[in-house]
């Protein structure tokens, strides 16, 4: 299947390039619940250490328990030292319809490969970013995001 974790790919996209980096990210599932949409989660990344300027290079892969259908959301949360800095609600198929040009996500495993440019804009501190995925009352996935710029 070509369309795939989209979703995933879109919320490690946000809690990565939300803001510009200089460092090496930390990405985990830990804010995910039992019951979720998704399971059996992973995502990985290159290059390993993110610089500002440059493309990032994301595949994720999971699978659904159901279909991922008009009106879900993603939550995004971002926070530089503690700080807010970033908080916005996004159409979950909007989004991947822009990326991939389909939505819904039918349910199954699912796979997919994504390119993101990091801007080039100087911040220094410790970043961290939660991004929800939700279906009405019901979460699709969660994904926690740390690095700290040097």
């Amino acid at each position: 299947m070509k369309f795939v974790m989209l979703f995933v790919a879109v919320l490690v996209a946000a809690a990565i390039a939300s803001v510009p980096s200089n460092g090496v990210p930390s990405i985990s599932f830990a804010c995910s619940k039992p019951g979720d949409i998704m399971t059996g989660h992973t995502v990985s990344w290159t290059p390993k250490d993110v610089k500002s300027g440059e493309t990032l290079h994301i595949t994720a892969t999971g699978t659904l328990s159901a279909p991922v259908t008009r009106g879900a959301e993603v939550h995004v949360a971002a926070k530089l030292d503690g700080i807010p800095i970033l908080t916005k609600t996004m159409d979950l198929c909007d989004l991947l319809i822009k990326i991939n040009g389909t939505c819904p996500i039918p349910a199954g495993k699912q796979s997919i490969a994504v390119q993101v440019d990091i801007p080039d804009i100087p911040i220094r501190g410790t970043v961290s970013v939660e991004a929800t995925a939700v279906q009405g009352t019901k979460e699709i996935v969660c994904v926690d995001g740390k690095i700290k710029l040097p």
